[in-house]
């Protein structure tokens, strides 16, 4: 997967000389392609349920297909998983596959793998952001369908995208019309070209009744970061600080994939991907509210005030605010309570 800050290399250079805000602001304010890349009718809908759980056994549901829809294996009396991979990523990842199979393994559930992969190709990350918006609304238009046709209920619907993916996740629970969605979950939601968008054209907290995001490589771009460090959730998970993660830094000048973020970025699918299979106490990512992660580094924030938080597939929902925890530098990643 290439890293966002490789497309935006030279851009980086040229604007190495200014502030790191000045730098943010100028890849938001550039103009997005009017014809973006790829075709809508190209997106992949792959569905996994317990009777087709393996890799490769995905039943592809084609929109506003009766005939296809009667075939597949879609219940919609359960809990619906919608998945979104970022730039230059596909619906088959590992990330994905793993994920699928860890949900799965706990219960019956549908998955359904969004891949928009020939809309978010490599080098052209305009293009892609131009397709967030346009991907986010053909799923939502697929959504209400299956609602219309087979009942689908927005309230059993979680959405988990990672980078682009996750402001795409969230802008189909803005265009969805048949109801709210249950849960949004962003992990490390791209960075450029939203550092500065209003809270309608990217991940947002009135995208869903609950959003969750994790931050892995937040922050500038001149600071080798992909992602957004604000808070945009109902609950914001910040491991180890969320700008770098322990495990990802550079050994030598020709590490490009490490130096430019990437590594950071993809951390926050492994965290993920953990949590879902996180049920005794040392496997699980036990996070403490506090203002900062200085703050919290030098042990200021060591009570959990109205509570702590499990990141990950099985948070508790009804708390708010920002969620601060450390991680091993390699798998498995949790500390459990063990700060």
């Amino acid at each position: 997967m290439t890293s966002i800050i490789l497309t935006t290399f030279l851009a980086v250079v040229v604007w190495a000389s200014v502030s790191c805000t000045g730098a943010d602001e100028s890849i938001d304010n550039q103009v997005v392609p009017e014809s973006p890349l790829g075709d809508l009718e190209d997106i992949r809908f792959l569905l996994w349920t317990r009777s087709n759980p393996g890799d490769r056994d995905y039943y592809r549901l084609l929109p506003e297909d009766l005939d296809n829809l009667n075939h597949s294996p879609l219940n919609t009396s359960l809990p619906t998983y919608i998945i979104y991979h970022g730039f230059n990523d596909n619906g088959e990842s590992d990330w994905i596959l793993n994920s699928k199979t860890e949900v799965l393994g706990q219960s019956s559930a549908n998955v359904l793998s969004v891949d928009w992969q020939t809309l978010v190709p490599a080098p052209w990350y305009a293009s892609a952001v131009h397709n967030v918006y346009r991907t986010a609304n053909y799923s939502a238009r697929l959504l209400d369908w299956l609602h219309a046709e087979r009942g689908l209920q927005a309230t059993r619907i979680h959405i988990i995208g990672h980078s682009l993916g996750a402001h795409t996740a969230g802008l189909t629970g803005r265009y969805l019309t048949s109801g709210t969605i249950a849960r949004i979950t962003g992990l490390d939601p791209a960075g450029p070209f939203f550092y500065h968008q209003p809270s309608d054209r990217r991940i947002d907290p009135s995208d869903a009744a609950f959003v969750d995001i994790v931050h892995t490589n937040s922050g500038s771009i001149i600071e080798g970061c992909n992602g957004l460090f604000e808070p945009v959730g109902h609950v914001d998970f910040y491991p180890n600080g969320g700008m770098h993660q322990p495990g990802c830094f550079a050994t030598h000048d020709s590490d490009w994939s490490i130096l430019f973020g990437e590594c950071s970025h993809a951390r926050a699918t492994e965290l993920w991907v953990e949590s879902i299979a996180a049920f005794s106490a040392n496997q699980k990512f036990t996070s403490w509210p506090c203002s900062d992660w200085d703050t919290f580094f030098t042990g200021n924030c060591t009570t959990c005030g109205e509570g702590c938080l499990d990141m990950g597939f099985h948070v508790e929902q009804g708390l708010t605010g920002s969620y601060f925890l450390r991680t091993n530098p390699a798998a498995p990643y949790a500390l459990g309570d063990n700060q």
